[in-house]
């Protein structure tokens, strides 16, 4: 009874360690205006257009002029509005 204990308890233990090492997916999204912040999941709003990339497009283009990011906070919630021209849009 104890070997089937250890090797369920192991088990699970492998199980939590492989799922914490899965990269989460992350990504930035930007508008055509050059908007950009963090999500965490691919959202759509009707009209408009949004291009997404790795999370780590960012740490390769956060110094270019063309680009605005912008942070989410609790005013500004990725689920319900976008970024457009340095305005927030709630949907």
């Amino acid at each position: 009874m104890q070997i089937k204990t250890f090797a369920f308890a192991s088990a699970v233990a492998i199980a939590a360690a492989v799922a914490m090492a899965a990269p989460a997916s992350a990504y930035t999204v930007c508008n055509r205006a050059g908007d950009c912040w963090h999500t965490d999941s691919r959202v759509k709003f009707k009209g408009i257009r949004l291009s997404y990339h790795a999370d780590k497009w960012w740490d390769k283009m956060k110094s270019s002029a063309k680009y605005h990011w912008h942070e989410m906070d609790n005013d500004h919630d990725w689920h319900k509005g976008y970024w457009e021209k340095g305005e927030w849009h709630a949907r």
